[in-house]
């Protein structure tokens, strides 16, 4: 009787675990069930925002309406490489460059010069303060400012007003600023590591000139 009532045990206990896989298994089947409704959910409200988006696109099926999708945004893109900002690329970068005809007299020309600065990068809370902070840095004053964001990337085009040094302005030479307008407005996209290699690097160049 004992061994009849082990073999019962056995067979109970492997019946409990049975059914404890199988209800781990129903819940997985539920929870991928629902994450899966969940998803195409997200995907038809998000095609839904395109239809409303993009021209004609009502009534078309999911294939075609990404294909005018992307049609739609290449045609916005071509447009936009002629305005006056363009969009932003998906690489960092600075570029600064003199503006030719200047609306201002020889006078406020002798002084201070005007500058384009471009800067694309990756869209964040404060950014344009911080550029604006970047230029005062080297004594340039932001007069019109223009902005382009896509996707989390965004373009800023600022017109600047920057001061000469009392040489240059004397012997009419070129801005020695321009290149530190620019640096300071890298520092300012430049990651918190791309920083700190910079600053380690000065520190290996100051004290080899020391050595």
């Amino acid at each position: 009787m004992v061994a009849a009532r082990s073999g019962d045990d056995a067979e109970l206990g492997l019946d409990v675990e049975c059914l404890a896989a199988a209800a781990r298994r129903t819940r997985a089947r539920r929870s991928h069930s629902e994450a899966e409704r969940k998803r195409r959910e997200r995907i038809n409200a998000h095609l839904d925002t395109l239809r409303g988006l993009v021209p004609s696109a009502s009534r078309m099926d999911k294939a075609a309406l990404l294909g005018e999708v992307v049609r739609y945004v290449r045609e916005l893109r071509s447009d936009a490489a002629g305005s006056a900002v363009v969009v932003p690329g998906e690489g960092d970068e600075v570029v600064v460059e003199e503006e030719e005809g200047c609306s201002c007299d020889a006078g406020e020309r002798r002084q201070a010069r005007r500058v384009k600065a471009s800067v694309c990068c990756a869209d964040r809370p404060g950014l344009m303060s911080e550029l604006g902070d970047a230029a005062r840095s080297v004594s340039a004053r932001a007069v019109r400012a223009e902005i382009a964001t896509v996707g989390g990337r965004t373009r800023s085009v600022l017109e600047l007003d920057v001061a000469r040094t009392a040489a240059a302005a004397a012997g009419g030479g070129s801005f020695s600023q321009l290149p530190a307008l620019q640096a300071a407005l890298r520092a300012v996209i430049m990651s918190q590591e791309e920083l700190l290699a910079v600053e380690s690097y000065k520190r290996l160049r100051f004290s080899a000139d020391f050595a």
